[in-house]
């Protein structure tokens, strides 16, 4: 039998926010042995048209997510971006974030913003982020050509 492995990156719908938020069950999202965050603020990360989620989505399966919210200045700050424990490392993460970084280009945001763990910071770093060199670190990223 021939599977084809169908891949996408798409845009989030309620049917994936229990998913989403089983995704978030890991460091260094979890802050400690409950679930990490309250499911309600998961439902507005995706249903609320101020933020912006994507999921990525393989033969059938939700691998990782990215997620955001639009802020005054038009600027968007990514509050997520998580891949299941066992899909890490691959090309998961880059195709949710190049994606998003689309989505916000065509819909007029003017800048990135990301918070990231030192797990995260070569990621970002490979994706032209600015920073500094503090533990916990801010990323900005303008988004003009």
């Amino acid at each position: 039998m021939n599977h084809t492995n169908t891949q996408s990156v798409r845009k989030a719908r309620a049917e994936d926010i229990d998913i989403i938020h089983i995704i978030l069950d890991m460091e260094p999202f979890k802050y400690n042995d409950e679930v990490p965050h309250d499911q309600s603020w998961i439902e507005q990360l995706v249903t609320n048209e101020r933020c912006l989620t994507l999921v990525y989505e393989s033969e059938g399966e939700i691998k990782g997510f990215i997620s955001g919210e639009k802020m005054v200045s038009g600027a968007i700050m990514i509050w997520f971006c998580a891949v299941k424990a066992e899909y890490q490392n691959s090309i998961i993460g880059i195709r949710l974030y190049n994606e998003f970084e689309k989505v916000c280009k065509e819909t007029g945001v003017n800048a990135i913003l990301a918070y990231g763990y030192k797990t995260s910071a070569g990621m970002l770093d490979r994706l032209h982020f600015y920073s500094n060199e503090m533990t916990y670190r801010e990323f900005y990223k303008p988004l003009v050509d």
